[in-house]
């Protein structure tokens, strides 16, 4: 390597020592990454914002919705319906994993 060659890398190390033995580079830093949080934080309140929004609107002008949602969460079924209910495949406690064909 060439002097100047040597001379630019001593340059880059002293230059990454100092910024990473500062304290206000640190702290620059922390906070970078803490704002960088709070602005996806940000954007994902916004959207739940505009869901609710949303939500409240059908709630308050389309009667079909509130139909769907006392159903969907309240488990309503109105008169002269039948629920179906399809069992899960689900092992129970009890049942052991047995091999087929030994």
């Amino acid at each position: 390597m060439t002097m100047k060659k040597k001379g630019r890398y001593i340059i880059i190390i002293l230059a990454i020592l100092a910024l990473a033995l500062n304290q206000g580079a640190r702290t620059l830093t922390r906070r970078f990454f803490e704002q960088r949080k709070l602005r996806s934080d940000v954007k994902n309140a916004q959207y739940q914002n505009a869901l609710l929004k949303k939500r409240i609107y059908y709630l308050e002008n389309e009667p079909s919705y509130i139909e769907r949602m006392v159903r969907s969460e309240l488990n309503v079924i109105a008169q002269g319906e039948v629920e179906y209910r399809f069992p899960t495949k689900e092992k129970g406690k009890g049942e052991k994993n047995e091999k087929i064909g030994k």
